[in-house]
């Protein structure tokens, strides 16, 4: 592959989903004379028709972008039309993990977004963007063990946020799913279990948004815990039972970065789930996080929510615990983490608060398989 001239602009596409901050970066771009975008796109599908049509050089890339959930469109890239990228990525999802998996697809650079996630002030961050676009012309191959081993030297430098847990911050998290009949099995479960429970509890069940606050106000008459219907910004604690309010669906967040604390965060990305608040995301929200157990419960409902989160809470090490056939109103949502080989326990309703206070009391001794030795 023969090397540009000097003369030939760098050709970009920018992938941002917010139109503003297209506008902004394709100034940055346009600026300088020996680059010019070429494109611009808010999600993958016209990005990749941008980079079949307009056949660019580089791709600055947001890693937030609504289809890039476990980095599809870095895949699609990958796959279908292969292009050197420059990754905008917050802070708090750094990883080396990620950065192994990004270089491995393709990924040519990665550039910090300084401040918070709803405002990217990426004229702060200009001139790295250039300099790192301009680095792809003299770079016409590279080795993808090479750029890992480079990008691992800069991280290096960074300044890791201490892992430091607030003051209540639980070490454990339960996240309980839950649809048709689910109310009832849910006051089961909260009044069986201990006013010293050593976790936070996060419940989602599919209600209309008029009805978790009652719910939540039920639930508090039947247990010294505390409960409260989620809000933005609430922080998880021990002891704190929180109820998703519907209409929307709920996530954590890490708190100043930090994944050991976490609080009520709201997701804008779509659900492959029709109801809300979605179990999938709140349980691989939790799942990614960095709380030294996370327990996954599976109740009563209809259809498969549920599922893809509890394969998640697996993948980290986590607990998954569904309900049985025999006392399960409708036996869909349990049957179907089930059959896909996501849960470690089945167990009647009576069985699974009980259960839930030992392995929170005993989580520093709770085998692989789910059971507390």
């Amino acid at each position: 592959m023969e090397r540009r001239s000097v003369q030939e602009k760098i050709k970009v596409i920018i992938a941002v989903s917010s139109g503003y901050h297209r506008l902004v970066l394709d100034d940055i771009i346009s600026a300088e004379q020996d680059m010019g975008v070429k494109g611009q796109a808010a999600g993958a599908d016209e990005l990749l028709a941008a980079l079949h049509s307009q056949q660019p050089d580089v791709v600055v890339l947001d890693n937030m972008l609504p289809d890039n959930r476990d980095f599809l469109v870095l895949k699609r890239i990958f796959s279908e039309k292969p292009t050197p990228v420059i990754l905008l990525i917050a802070k708090e999802k750094l990883s080396l993990e990620l950065v192994k998996q990004a270089t491995e697809l393709g990924v040519y650079a990665i550039v910090l977004k300084p401040g918070p996630a709803y405002y990217t002030n990426y004229r702060g961050i200009a001139s790295e963007v250039i300099s790192k676009v301009r680095a792809v012309r003299h770079t016409p191959h590279w080795d993808s063990k090479e750029r890992l081993a480079q990008l691992q030297q800069e991280l290096s430098f960074l300044p890791l946020i201490p892992a430091k847990r607030l003051k209540g911050a639980p070490e454990t998290v339960i996240v309980i799913g839950a649809s048709t009949g689910g109310t009832q099995a849910l006051e089961t479960i909260v009044k069986q279990l201990s006013p010293m429970l050593q976790a936070a509890v996060v419940i989602v069940v599919h209600l209309p948004k008029s009805f978790t606050e009652s719910f939540a106000a039920r639930l508090r008459e039947l247990t010294k815990l505390k409960v409260e219907e989620g809000r933005e910004g609430l922080l998880l604690k021990q002891g704190k039972i929180i109820v998703a309010p519907g209409g929307k669906d709920i996530v954590v967040v890490p708190v100043m970065g930090n994944k050991a604390n976490l609080k009520v965060g709201f997701s804008t990305e779509p659900s492959d789930s029709f109801d809300q608040p979605s179990i999938d995301l709140l349980m691989q929200s939790v799942a990614e996080s960095e709380v030294k157990q996370v327990i996954g419960v599976i109740l009563t409902g209809m259809g498969k929510d549920g599922t893809k989160g509890a394969g998640h809470i697996q993948s980290r090490g986590g607990l998954v615990i569904a309900q049985d056939e025999e006392t399960s109103l409708i036996f869909g949502m349990a049957k179907s983490a089930i059959d896909s080989g996501f849960t470690n326990q089945v167990l009647p309703l009576a069985d699974i608060p009980h259960y839930l206070n030992r392995l929170s009391a005993r989580q520093d001794v709770v085998s692989a398989t789910g059971t507390a030795v």
